[in-house]
């Protein structure tokens, strides 16, 4: 789950650029007369230094004032996903322990066992299902946290996944179907565990729950 630093790199490239091109048309403006000769360049030039300032510079300062100001809320709602992912009895999230719950990986096709492979993941997804809907339209507003809302959205995918691959291995009954599955179990562990990773990081560095 590396986007974040991409998005990053991005956001520090068009900083950067936008500062360059407000440079640029600062030095044409002491060095030469052109925007005095014409005018209409004048007042576009003008149009795009206010419009690249206030794209780089004041909406980037809200943007952070309104995430320290609903820092102690994304907290709560970062400590309300980890209780939707990690294994209550195993984790001590006040203390910094979290042991991501996971599902059972299948080592045979029986019935039995595929049946409560499926009920554990309505369980799980019917749990990120009730994080989301309470949380999302608050942290959509409130700071930088679209990677969090669409990684919990990606395991909520990996979960149906894995719903599909135990009742295509329940009617196909063959090796191979049971690889899918496996491969699919293992899949969403793996993102699940990523994400628990991710949220301790939020909750560990609360610079990054102030400003995203």
């Amino acid at each position: 789950m590396n986007t974040e630093a991409a998005r990053r790199t991005r956001q520090t490239a068009a900083v950067a650029g936008s500062l360059i091109v407000v440079v640029v048309i600062i030095w044409i403006d002491v060095t030469t007369a052109i925007w005095q000769e014409v005018v209409i360049l004048s007042g576009l030039a003008a149009g795009l230094v206010t419009f690249l300032l206030t794209v780089v510079v004041l909406d980037r300062v809200l943007a952070n004032n309104t995430a320290r100001r609903w820092a102690p809320i994304n907290r709560l709602a970062v400590t309300e996903f980890l209780h939707a992912i990690v294994d209550d009895d195993a984790s001590e999230i006040a203390h910094g322990r979290f042991v991501p719950r996971s599902l059972g990986l299948p080592t045979q096709l029986q019935p039995e066992s595929l049946a409560t492979l499926r009920d554990q993941v309505v369980q799980e997804r019917r749990a990120l299902s009730d994080a989301l809907s309470r949380w999302t339209s608050f942290l959509a507003s409130s700071g930088d946290n679209e990677d969090i809302l669409l990684h919990i959205a990606d395991i909520a995918l990996h979960l149906d996944l894995v719903r599909d691959a135990a009742l295509e291995a329940e009617l196909r009954g063959d090796a191979n179907a049971l690889s899918e599955l496996r491969t699919a179990v293992s899949l969403c562990n793996k993102h699940s565990a990523a994400l628990v990773d991710e949220l301790r990081g939020r909750l560990a560095v609360p610079s990054k729950l102030a400003t995203g």
